[in-house]
C-alpha cells in the first residue's frame, strides 16, 4: 500500500511529477500532490518538498490519474498497432478484448504474438461464444448436442488456462443468436472454474431490455461468477427511460449477492453491421 509522504527532502525519483491534480481511482475528491516515480512504479504521492529527479514534470493546473482501463474494446489486432496511439493519447494503458462474443480462436497463439512484437499497452482478452459456437457448429441454427457441447466447453477451458480472463456472448449476431440461455450458461460456467467473468452483448438492448438484462443476470447466477454488461444503453426510442428499470436490476442482483457491472458509451452514437439485424 503506497503511503502519502510529506517534505522528503533526501528523496531521489527517476521522475516527478509536481504540483499535479491528483485523482487516485479510489473515489476520493482530486487534490493537489506531487507524485514520485522510481522503476517504472509510483513510489510516493504527497507533498515531496525537496524531492529531485531525473525527469521534472510541472503539472501545474493538469490532472494526474492511474492509467485508465478500457474494458470493452475490440483491439484483438493490436499487434498490428502496437504503440496504439489511439488508446495512450485518451490515458488508457489496458485494454479488455475478445468482446460481444467474437474473439481470437487460439488465445495462446494471441498473447504469443503481442509477447513477440511488444505493444505499448497491457492487454487481456475474453474468448467469444461466436468464435466458439462457429468453430464447433458453423453457423447452424440450432442447439447444440451434447456432444457439440461439450467440444465447445472444452474450448473455452483451453482459453482459459491460455489466459483469457472471461467469457464473452453477442447475442444480436450470428451465431450466438441461435443459442438458448442454457448453452450460454453451461459455456459460462466453464469459464467460471478457472475464475472467469462473463461479459454480454445482450440479446436484445431496446424493445425487449428487462428481458436480456435478466437473462444477462440468470446466466451469472447459474454459472456463478461476475457479470458485465456491455454497452448498457435503451437503443429504442419507444423504450427510452427503461434504463432505471434496468439499472433496479441490477442493483436487485447485487443485493442478492451477484457480482454485476456495467459499462457505458462516452458518446451517443454506436457500430455495428447490418447483420446485427438478421435474422431477428
Amino acid at each position: 500500500m503506497l503511503v502519502e509522504q510529506r517534505g522528503q527532502a533526501q528523496q531521489s525519483f527517476d521522475v516527478l511529477i509536481r504540483g499535479g491534480r491528483v485523482v487516485d481511482g479510489t473515489g476520493a475528491p482530486a487534490r493537489q500532490a506531487d507524485v514520485g516515480v522510481t522503476g517504472g512504479r509510483i513510489a510516493a504521492v504527497g507533498t515531496l518538498t525537496g524531492a529531485t529527479a531525473k525527469t521534472l514534470v510541472e503539472a501545474n493546473g493538469q490532472i494526474v490519474s492511474p492509467g485508465f482501463i478500457d474494458v470493452h474494446t475490440h483491439a484483438d489486432e493490436i499487434a498490428e498497432h502496437p504503440f496504439a496511439e489511439h488508446f495512450v493519447r485518451m490515458g488508457v494503458t489496458t485494454v479488455v478484448a475478445g468482446n460481444c462474443g467474437g474473439s481470437a480462436d487460439d488465445v495462446a497463439a494471441a498473447i504469443r504474438t503481442i509477447e513477440k512484437t511488444g505493444v505499448s499497452i497491457n492487454w487481456a482478452t475474453l474468448f467469444g461464444h461466436n468464435t466458439v459456437r462457429r468453430a464447433v457448429m458453423s453457423t447452424e441454427r440450432r442447439a447444440p448436442t451434447p456432444a457439440e457441447l461439450a467440444k465447445m466447453q472444452s474450448l473455452v477451458e483451453r482459453a482459459m488456462r491460455d489466459g483469457a480472463v472471461g467469457f464473452s456472448s453477442g447475442l444480436q449476431y450470428v451465431p450466438g443468436t441461435y443459442a438458448d440461455p442454457a448453452e450460454i450458461a453451461a459455456l459460462a460456467t466453464s469459464a467460471a472454474r478457472h475464475g472467469g467473468l462473463y461479459a454480454t452483448h445482450m440479446r436484445n438492448e431496446g424493445t425487449e431490455l428487462e428481458a436480456a438484462v435478466k437473462e444477462a443476470l440468470d446466466v451469472g447466477e447459474a454459472a456463478m461468477c461476475p457479470v458485465e454488461i456491455s454497452h448498457l444503453k435503451v437503443d429504442a426510442p419507444s423504450k427510452w427511460g427503461a434504463s432505471a428499470k434496468a439499472l433496479a436490476m441490477i442493483d436487485a442482483a447485487r443485493a442478492r449477492g451477484l457480482k454485476v457491472e456495467a459499462d457505458v458509451y462516452l458518446y451517443d452514437a454506436a457500430s455495428s453491421t447490418l447483420g446485427i439485424r438478421f435474422p431477428a
